[in-house]
Order: structure tokens, then sequence, then C-alpha cells
């Protein structure tokens, strides 16, 4: 039978038949604005929030300052779980893992020390800091993070990170070589209603485990991410009504 954890993502466990299989790599891909920090800092604020799973933060392009005041501003306070060591919020950590998987000595024992169960890799341009493509082809560049997400399932981590696309319409996505080095992919994008966009999201894989492979809508408050999971996005209900007109 599969284990699996509550995402603390509302809507996604529905979706993913349950939550997430423990020790799993999951992939958040999206464009700008379609959700996808808010997404990770829910898996880990509502992770010891709900439970009592200690998480980590790794950040390659904000301050732990900027993370946690957007954080406050859709109602989590990273603060009071920071301070009791709950939740760690690293910034480009070079110095922990430059060099490859033989040079993440201190970040390991951090992690056993504190036993984390859940991290989160936001985004995944962080690796280009420690293997700059100038220097690194792309077959080790994709060795090193396979490397670097079996390590975290060792230690019984369970890993979310999140990468950036340009692309946001599902019917022509092109999927990169990294897609495939994780269990979970899911996608993030906006789809055209009227003269506005509507957020959505689909899980595309989720290795060993049951999920529904519909679109769903996302909302997005003061509250932060819902998956809207019982509902069908009003911009791809209106298209269908276009086409019996045609």
């Amino acid at each position: 039978m599969v284990e699996k954890i509550k995402s603390g993502i509302p809507g996604l466990d529905k979706i993913l038949k349950g939550g997430l299989r423990k020790r799993s790599a999951v992939l958040f891909t999206g464009a700008p604005g379609t959700g996808k920090t808010i997404a990770a800092l829910q898996f880990i604020y509502n992770g010891i929030k709900e439970y009592g799973e200690a998480g980590i933060i790794i950040t390659a392009e904000e301050t732990p300052e900027d993370i946690k005041e957007f954080a406050l501003s859709i109602g989590m306070d990273f603060e009071k779980y920071e301070k009791s060591g709950k939740i760690i919020i690293i910034e480009k950590p070079v110095t922990y893992l430059k060099g490859g998987i033989t040079s993440i000595k201190g970040l390991l024992e951090l992690i056993k020390r504190k036993n984390i169960k859940r991290m989160v890799l936001d985004s995944l341009t962080f690796f280009e800091y420690l293997y700059p493509p100038q220097k690194f082809d792309n077959i080790e560049f994709r060795r090193q993070v396979l490397l670097f997400t079996q390590k975290m399932k060792e230690l019984g981590v369970t890993l979310l990170a999140t990468s950036e696309r340009t692309m946001t319409d599902l019917d022509k996505f092109e999927y990169h070589m990294m897609d495939f080095l994780f269990d979970i992919f899911i996608i993030l994008t906006r789809i055209r209603k009227g003269n506005y966009f509507e957020r959505c999201l689909t899980v595309c894989k989720a290795k060993g485990q049951e999920h529904s492979l519909d679109i769903y809508p996302i909302s997005i408050d003061q509250r932060g991410l819902t998956i809207l999971a019982d509902q069908v996005p009003f911009s791809l209900v209106e298209q269908e009504e276009e086409k019996k007109f045609k």
C-alpha cells in the first residue's frame, strides 16, 4: 500500500486521491504569477502547523525576509515556526552544496538534527548556481539534480521544487528533460476567459499512485491558493460551447 502525506495545499489531496506519496520528489512548473511559490509555502507551513512535520525552504531568488513578509500577507506566520526551529529558510546555500552531492554534509546533518520531513526548492534555477551551464553539460546537470532528489528520499524527505515556463498553453506544452526526474509533475497555467485569464492546474504525472488527469481552476486570495477540485474551469466550458455553435 502506498504511504501518503497530506500536501497542505487545499484541493490537491483530492486530485491525488489522498495526498502526496511519502518521500516523493514533486515539481510544480508554470509561468510567473500562476501560484507556484504560494503552493510551495503552503506545503511547508501547513506541514508543520497541521501535521507536525518540520520543513526547510531553499530559496535562490528571494531573501528570507521577503518570503516571510509575502507569506504573512496571505495568512501564514512563518516567524513563530522559524524561531522554534520547525521551519528553516536558507538563501542561496552554495556553501552547503557547492561541489556536488559529496559536499552537502552540512545540509544533511541539519536535516537529521532537525528531523526535517519536507523541503522546498524555489526554484530549480538554484542548481544553476551550483552547476553553471558554461561549466557543466546538460547530462551532468540532470545527474546532480537526480542525485539530490535520491538523497532526500533516503533521508525520508518529501521534496517540492518549482520551475519557470514561458509557455502557458497546455495544448502546446513542451516537456523538458528535467521534468522526467520527478515523481509527481504538476503544471500551473492560465487559460483565457474573455478579456482576462483564469488560473488552472493539472497533474500530468504521479508515479506509483492514482490521480485525476482533469484540469482544475485555482483561486488565489488573502487566504492563499485553493484548487477547486469539484469544478471545471469556466474558460474551458466557454470554449466547448463555442465549438458547438461553429
